[in-house]
């Protein structure tokens, strides 16, 4: 009786946990469009961390399904430094669909800011550009094309 119950505990203990690593390698792909630029930016941050570089430019097209800007409308996107009255000091991501719709959320890691407002417009297809920078302060988001 006891080793059908282990078998059983066993059996289930492994279909979760492939389901938890499926649903982890996934989050990146079902996420939102800023949540997208949130894991592009962190990942160029571990990256520049570890590089002999100073600077690291990046580019993705993070306005792909299933939360795209609907109707394969452009969108704009603004990088803002921390302003207060958060728990967690990190700047913000706000992506503006021309459709209306607006995703938003925050940088990820306090090691990454800006020091002023970028903004730039993108076609549904284009590229979008960032270029980090090393600082002692930390990662610096010093363009956005």
């Amino acid at each position: 009786m006891w080793s059908s119950l282990r078998s059983a505990s066993v059996g289930r203990l492994w279909v979760t946990a492939v389901a938890v690593f499926a649903i982890a390698g996934c989050e990146y792909v079902l996420s939102d469009v800023a949540t997208r630029i949130r894991y592009a930016l962190n990942s160029a941050k571990s990256q520049l961390e570890q590089s002999e570089k100073d600077t690291l430019t990046i580019a993705l097209k993070p306005n792909h399904a299933p939360d795209a800007c609907p109707g394969g409308s452009g969108y704009r996107v603004v990088l803002s430094p921390y302003k207060g009255n958060k728990q967690v000091a990190v700047g913000d991501i706000d992506v503006h669909c021309q459709q209306r719709h607006h995703y938003w959320t925050g940088f990820g890691s306090e090691g990454i800011y800006v020091t002023r407002v970028l903004t730039v417009e993108k076609k549904v297809d284009e590229e979008l550009r960032i270029t980090l920078r090393k600082t002692p302060a930390g990662v610096e988001i010093v363009a956005l094309d």
